[in-house]
């Protein structure tokens, strides 16, 4: 603003300069006043550094709590939907928790898998696809938490409870796992893998040919990557994959396309098997 002069007005002691150096005062303050209520920045909805668009996200799910909180908990508690509850066994009646000595291991949440179970302990019968391998052979006394946690003289089978059966491959899996797949099954940090009765042709690829018997293919976390060819199975194990574990076996370098064929687990620990309801 342009510094306005007083040398030039008057200022006798009737107070006519004063007067007119007040209306000269008005005359160039009120218009610039008005100009700024005209074009008052309305700041309610603006944040630095952003528009009303920052604000709402900011104010919705911002860092600085209040009730935008609440819709980033209700959305985090979405994305922990496939999570397990907790890093306990379920317990329960066999035929609603799906495993035998009536402790479920993957996939813990009933409500959100009912239909659904890992199943942890051992089985000394070879192999996961011959007919005698998918028939329980020591009346399900079998299990992590049974009295034959080794699996003596049990197939795979015997690891799950009555009206359930070990599940049979990638599709009987998505069509039991409400979400299609093997989210949640345990937690990250926990050691484990629940195999189906499957095994794969040489090209890593499971297929409905009973003779394919390459790696044991599952959920879970130990093992290796999946190659994609047995959706929505996520994890594998070959020989050398079981030798490591010191709990699965799985033959040896003679064995390299028939692990699924020859799997025993003499032990309770690092998973078993995936159980589907009938």
């Amino acid at each position: 603003m342009s510094r306005v002069s007083t040398a030039s007005f008057p200022t006798g002691g009737d107070g006519r300069g004063r007067s007119a150096l007040a209306k000269v005062l008005v005359g160039l303050i009120l218009p610039v006043a008005t100009a700024m209520v005209g074009c008052r920045i309305h700041t309610a909805g603006l944040v630095a550094g952003g528009g009303t668009d920052d604000f709402a996200q900011a104010d919705a799910g911002g860092d600085d709590g209040g009730a935008g909180d609440g819709l980033g908990e209700s959305d985090a508690s979405g994305d922990d939907a496939g999570e397990p509850a907790d890093l306990a066994p379920v317990v329960g009646d066999p035929t609603t928790v799906g495993c035998s000595d009536g402790t479920r291991d993957g996939f813990r949440d009933l409500g959100t898998w009912p239909r659904i179970a890992g199943c942890a302990g051992g089985w000394q019968v070879a192999g996961l696809l011959a007919k005698y391998s998918r028939t329980p052979l020591c009346n399900r006394i079998a299990g992590n938490s049974s009295e034959n946690p080794e699996g003596a003289g049990c197939s795979a089978a015997d690891l799950c409870a009555l009206t359930w059966h070990t599940c049979l491959d990638g599709p009987d899996v998505a069509s039991h796992s409400p979400t299609g797949d093997c989210q949640g099954i345990v937690s990250p940090e926990e050691q484990a893998l629940f195999v189906v009765m499957v095994g794969a042709s040489p090209q890593g690829v499971c297929c409905p040919d009973p003779t394919a018997a390459n790696d044991l293919h599952g959920c879970g976390t130990i093992g290796e990557p999946d190659s994609g060819g047995c959706p929505p199975l996520d994890r594998r194990m070959g020989f050398a994959e079981c030798a490591a574990t010191g709990v699965w076996q799985c033959g040896d370098e003679d064995s390299i396309f028939s692990e699924a064929d020859v799997v025993t687990k003499p032990g309770s620990s690092l998973g078993g098997v995936l159980c589907c309801k009938d």
